[in-house]
């Protein structure tokens, strides 16, 4: 985000801020993971955060320090756009969110890791972590292990339901996209190598391994340089649906983690937001839902209210 930063300065770009801006912070606990679920059927929104010392999974009842305990500890807790799902601390048993401690297990068996996205669940499984694919019924194998993977949406939709998955090779050197195609149930090379990937209800971005910046897919093996490097970044969803149906934002935490900027569509075209009144620097940011959140020091959540 540096280079970015310089731009900015010469006048290409800069917006000032209006002082109604302001962060809240929403609870006095520290915090360890923090899942935003964008319910892509109803376009409903809800912050779920883990207390950091005992691991329990609270829901975020709309106030600052209101929330109600939802699970004991977990392995992972992702949202897939349709649902919340963990993973048990022992990792043989996938479950899904009915409620506030109200899990119901899901035929599948054991995983090392599971992932979220575009309405679909997935699992990679033992011995050498493949991956699948949940059904509804059970986990169908899809393909081999990978870096990691990302689930997101469509891009082009022909069915607004439908998602993509992506991955980084094992070794790194290629991203790839699956389903290929309509009616092509296989894997498709994008890209070269990444060193993370990013996926929205219609857009995949991508950091570069060397020097940190980030690419936009556009289509086929081409992708458009759109800013320079940061420490994360985050994809706010807005509204209902996988693809047409979704507005999106991408946010950028600067890699001092004092700043934090906002996309605005254009190739090295990004606003700031103002972070006064944070404890910077910052160490992740959230989004989803139109709305931002941040982990300061001391691991506190806050909103951002515009």
């Amino acid at each position: 985000m540096k280079r970015l930063i310089a731009i900015f300065l010469v006048g290409l770009v800069f917006l000032s801020f209006g002082s109604q801006a302001r962060w809240d912070r929403l609870w006095d606990r520290e915090v360890g993971i923090v899942v935003v679920d964008q319910n892509l059927m109803d376009g409903a929104t809800r912050l779920f955060a883990t207390d950091k010392t005992t691991g329990d999974l609270y829901r975020y009842d709309a106030a600052p320090n209101s929330w109600t305990k939802v699970s004991d500890p977990a392995k992972y807790f992702v949202s897939t756009g349709e649902g919340l799902y963990k993973l048990s601390l022992d990792a043989t048993k996938i479950y899904r969110y009915n409620g506030p401690n109200n899990w119901e297990a899901i035929p599948g068996g054991s995983a090392l890791k599971i992932f979220g996205g575009g309405n679909k669940l997935y699992a990679t499984k033992p011995p050498n972590g493949d991956i699948y694919e949940f059904s509804g019924r059970g986990f169908a194998k899809i393909g081999d292990a990978g870096k990691t993977f990302v689930a997101g949406g469509c891009q082009d939709c022909w069915n607004d339901m439908y998602g993509f998955l992506y991955k980084i090779a094992t070794d790194g050197k290629s991203l790839w996209r699956y389903p290929k195609g309509l009616g092509d149930w296989t894997w498709n090379k994008i890209g070269g190598p990444a060193a993370l990937i990013y996926a929205g209800s219609n857009s995949l971005f991508a950091t570069d391994p060397v020097n940190g910046d980030i690419y936009r897919y556009v289509n086929g093996d081409t992708w458009e340089a759109i800013g320079g490097p940061g420490k994360m970044w985050a994809i706010d969803l807005i509204g209902k649906g996988t693809g047409y149906g979704t507005k999106e934002n991408l946010y950028g935490l600067s890699g001092d983690g004092k700043q934090i900027w906002r996309w605005e569509g254009q190739p090295e075209v990004w606003t700031q937001i103002d972070t006064t009144g944070l404890n910077t620097p910052l160490n992740l940011i959230y989004a989803g839902g139109g709305q931002l959140y941040a982990v300061a020091k001391a691991n506190r959540l806050w909103k951002y209210e515009s």
